[in-house]
């Protein structure tokens, strides 16, 4: 492998690794309000895919496409937080029914699906690049080249890592989370609106798949099932960073990208399998994760 090659590969693999944090992320915020996961959260990241990829070629700019598909993934989020994971809030904790919200996400992941497939096809799209035009879409920096989509991802992971750490450690919202993660019946005690905690989580997630969605589009290949994989890595990337800290899931991430795309280099018939074998070793070591709880939560 020559220096070219292996800047290049790396330059893709931390783009891709930023992308599963946004999706790491998104789980990780609804998980805290709902002790529950957005099974269907690839899905969101799909249909931002296909709008903006829509909206683009209709000749929109991405200032004017981006803020639209925004606003249109948070009202899907907040309809998923309202017709499946709310009417399971009086499920007992520890009953099997409690674990209802697994089908119901999956569920409407599956409808969102079937729209896409019934609005777009099931051929497979190529997102028009977002900053430049075809003939320059790729950039050249002392003969490394990258497409401006990955150098977007790293900026956009980054700052959404700092906007989350603040929001989660240092703002009211983030003590407001805190306290509806350990006992909703505590919180609303304490006056706090744990309606309105969980349904601004799940805006939150929505808003991180719609820019998932929109940086991936251009950088994959668009189809109404592309989202399985970006779930299940991004699924993968929280549980090596952990349920606690978003810079662990920022590391994971970034690591999870890079061993998939040297992998993937070395080794394209399972480049895919090795990633998901390391996560498995690391977790049968570090089940709590980078920065994950030691001791065993007993609330």
């Amino acid at each position: 492998m020559i220096a070219v090659d292996f800047f290049q590969l790396l330059i893709s693999g931390i783009a891709l690794g930023c992308i599963y944090t946004l999706m790491g992320k998104g789980l990780l915020i609804t998980y805290l309000t709902t002790r529950a996961l957005n099974f269907g959260q690839g899905d969101f990241l799909m249909i931002a895919a296909f709008l903006s990829m829509t909206l683009l070629g209709l000749g929109l700019p991405v200032l004017i496409a981006a803020p639209l598909v925004i606003a249109a993934l948070v009202v899907l989020g907040l309809l998923v937080e309202r017709v499946a994971i709310r009417p399971l809030g009086a499920m007992h904790a520890g009953s099997s029914s409690a674990l209802a919200w697994i089908l119901t996400t999956l569920g409407f992941g599956m409808i969102l699906q079937n729209v896409a497939q019934i609005a777009w096809g099931k051929s497979r799209f190529y997102s028009p690049p977002l900053f430049a035009s075809e003939q320059n879409k790729v950039m050249e920096v002392a003969g490394v080249r990258f497409f401006v989509e990955e150098a977007l991802a790293g900026a956009v992971a980054l700052s959404v890592v700092a906007v989350l750490y603040w929001l989660l450690f240092r703002s009211r919202w983030g003590k407001e989370v805190a306290v509806v993660s350990f006992d909703k019946g505590t919180a609303a005690l304490l006056g706090i609106d744990v309606r309105r905690v969980v349904a601004g989580s799940y805006a939150i997630m929505a808003a991180l798949a719609a820019v998932s969605g929109i940086i991936a589009g251009p950088l994959t290949t668009v189809q109404a099932h592309m989202g399985l994989l970006f779930i299940l890595k991004g699924f993968a990337v929280v549980c090596i960073g952990g349920f606690a800290n978003p810079v662990g899931i920022l590391i994971a991430g970034i690591g999870f990208g890079l061993v998939e795309v040297f992998s993937n280099y070395f080794n394209s018939q399972f480049g895919d399998l090795y990633p998901f074998a390391i996560a498995l070793l690391f977790l049968i070591v570090r089940p709590s994760g980078i920065f994950g709880e030691s001791k065993t939560d007993v609330r």
